[in-house]
C-alpha cells in the first residue's frame, strides 16, 4: 500500500524531488509546470483520454503541490503504461522524448519571433 503524499512519509521520493530541483536550479512552480507538462505527456503517449484523466488540485502550498504532484505521476505512469501496452520505463521515455519535441518546437517558433 502506498503512503498519503501529505503525511510526508515517503522519504524517498521527497529526497528525490528535492536533488531534482536543486540539481536543475528551477522553482517549485518551474517544478510544477515542468510535472504537469509530463502529465500532458503520458497521457498523449498513452492513448487514455485527457477528459478522463482527474486534473491535479494546485493548494496554497507549492511545496505539498509538488510532492502530491510526484504521487499523482507514479500512478499516471502506471496507468499510462497499462493503456498503452508498454512497461513503465519505456512509457516515460516515450513522453520524455515528447517534452523533448516540444521543447525544440518553441525554441524554433521564439528563434522565428
Amino acid at each position: 500500500m502506498e503512503h498519503c503524499a501529505a503525511d510526508g512519509a515517503d522519504l524517498s521520493l521527497e529526497l528525490g524531488l528535492s536533488f531534482w530541483i536543486a540539481r536543475s536550479g528551477a522553482s517549485l512552480d518551474d517544478a510544477r509546470s515542468t510535472m504537469m507538462a509530463m502529465r500532458d505527456a503520458l497521457v498523449s503517449e498513452s492513448g487514455i483520454e485527457m477528459a478522463t484523466e482527474p486534473t491535479p488540485l494546485r493548494w496554497i502550498d507549492p511545496r505539498l503541490d509538488v510532492i502530491n504532484l510526484a504521487f499523482y505521476l507514479r500512478g499516471l505512469i502506471g496507468r499510462a503504461a497499462a493503456s498503452s501496452r508498454n512497461d513503465r520505463t519505456a512509457m516515460v521515455e516515450r513522453a520524455l522524448e515528447r517534452l523533448a519535441r516540444r521543447t525544440r518546437s518553441a525554441r524554433r517558433v521564439r528563434a522565428l519571433a
